[in-house]
């Protein structure tokens, strides 16, 4: 069986529409830099992200949206529950997950310290949550 295809655009108005429904100002990084500095300011609402041009730059930014309105990003949770938090709304919302996607989350979240031994384990963690969440989600009227 094959995946429908997703282009480029539809992954960038996604993430535009994200973040003009949950009134989130976004700061793009130039494609000419060359290390990605992605990050979300809770204060002022604000991710900075790249230009939405493959599925990783998607997720991330996906990613950096779930800092700001995901689960686990309250000041009782520590680093390694709001960056697995901030995966699972990723996850849940994402048009399309490939294993580029997977492996960007998995990168990520090994260069926070989280040990190899327990990917397998966070990975099927915030799959269950993102099948809840889109099962919660079906059909549900978007509502301004």
């Amino acid at each position: 069986m094959t995946r429908p295809l997703v282009k480029r655009i539809d992954m960038a108005l996604h993430v535009q529409e994200l973040c003009a429904e949950h009134d989130i100002t976004v700061k793009y990084q130039s494609l000419n830099d060359t290390d990605p500095r992605y990050y979300a300011n809770p204060r002022h609402k604000l991710i900075c992200i790249r230009p939405t041009k493959n599925t990783g730059f998607y997720v991330s930014a996906l990613h950096e949206i779930g800092h700001l309105i995901g689960p686990a990003q309250g000041r009782d949770n520590d680093l390694m529950e709001k960056e697995i938090g901030a995966w699972k709304y990723a996850m849940s919302v994402a048009i399309v997950w490939t294993d580029t996607a997977t492996n960007v989350m998995k990168r990520a979240l090994m260069s926070y310290g989280m040990p190899q031994g327990h990917w397998d384990e966070v990975f099927n963690e915030c799959r269950a949550y993102a099948e809840n969440y889109r099962s919660l989600t079906v059909g549900v009227a978007n509502v301004s």
